[in-house]
């Protein structure tokens, strides 16, 4: 990782978060009442402490932390990229599958419980810079929904350096998000009054001393980023093209042509070669498997491909829904 800060990595977050040891629930509820600090925290407990060699091998196991009571279910995960409309889109289906996952058969809506997904992420929210924001279903008149189930809540861990750069001392939360985002608190003066730094740090000094954790945590992450290279070009590509979906991504030459082409005729030509090639390494990448077969699609089955990528579905149904499309 980028000058071995692991304080980002989701490994470290769920070993440091999402267990049932004493620290870990301090730590853990210190955060919650800074976040969501009319929520009532004491009585949850995690459904999900549990990490093993190969959930950390998995590359698209999503490492959470998810806790529950009798009120709330709340969902905790560390995202070490940057913001995206693929990577949005994930967290929004994943929070609806947990609320989906609430009910068994037979059950009625009326065991649901309100869901909080809250993610840390390295990256702002341009349009609107904060250290917190939360959203959830409200109309034009800024009025919730009655009823709503689903509120997420971004921790954009870079904004607190512009809170550094401001004030001459950081709150003790504030404190800690810097020591996620930069690894150290050197050089600047904060509040420590429950101890919170101190603990978070003998946790990493323990950490990094587990050679054969940090290698599996090194292995996961540069398979991340991999893929988050292509969710970069994903974003400035449809920032570019006005491309609703980002995988529409061409090598060079079908780009620059494509991005001509397309804003006059839809992309019709330009992007075909490109985007087979993407297709193919996406899938690669995703799966771990031969992509080749999708040279044999045809353009209505890539157009399939490119939403059904976006899910979390398995390797050999997304193939076998693709090649048994029928126009």
């Amino acid at each position: 990782m980028s000058e071995k800060n692991y304080y980002v990595s989701d490994v470290f977050f769920k070993l440091t978060f999402g267990q049932n040891t004493s620290e870990s629930k301090r730590l853990r509820e210190f955060l919650l009442k800074n976040i969501i600090p009319l929520v009532p925290i004491h009585d949850l407990s995690v459904a999900n402490p549990e990490l093993t060699p190969q959930m950390i091998r998995m590359k698209n196991n999503i490492l959470d932390i998810h806790m529950q009571n009798n009120q709330y279910e709340i969902d905790m995960e560390m995202q070490n990229s940057k913001m995206s409309v693929f990577l949005n889109r994930r967290f929004i289906h994943y929070s609806c599958r947990l609320i989906d996952y609430q009910l068994e058969a037979g059950d009625t809506s009326g065991k649901l419980k309100e869901l909080i997904q809250i993610v840390f992420i390295r990256d702002i929210d341009k349009r609107c810079p904060r250290l917190m924001d939360d959203f959830y279903a409200k109309n034009t008149y800024n009025i919730s929904q009655l009823g709503y189930l689903q509120t997420t809540i971004y921790v954009y861990l870079p904004y607190v350096n512009k809170i550094a750069s401001e004030k001459e001392c950081l709150s003790e939360f504030e404190a800690l998000i810097y020591l996620m985002e930069n690894g150290n608190v050197e050089g600047i003066k904060y509040e420590e009054k429950e101890g919170m730094i101190k603990m978070m740090k003998k946790k990493y000094n323990k950490f990094i001393k587990d050679k054969k954790m940090v290698k599996e945590v090194d292995a996961r992450y540069q398979v991340q980023y991999d893929f988050q290279e292509w969710h970069d070009v994903d974003v400035e590509y449809a920032k570019k093209a006005g491309l609703e979906e980002g995988l529409l991504v061409g090598k060079k030459a079908g780009l620059e042509e494509g991005l001509l082409v397309g804003k006059k005729v839809g992309l019709e030509q330009g992007l075909s070669e490109g985007k087979l090639e993407m297709a193919i390494r996406i899938y690669e990448m995703k799966y771990h498997q031969d992509g080749e077969w999708l040279k044999e699609c045809t353009q209505e089955q890539l157009d399939y491909f490119s939403q059904l990528i976006l899910t979390d579905i398995e390797s050999s149904e997304l193939k076998e829904k693709i090649m048994n499309l029928v126009s």
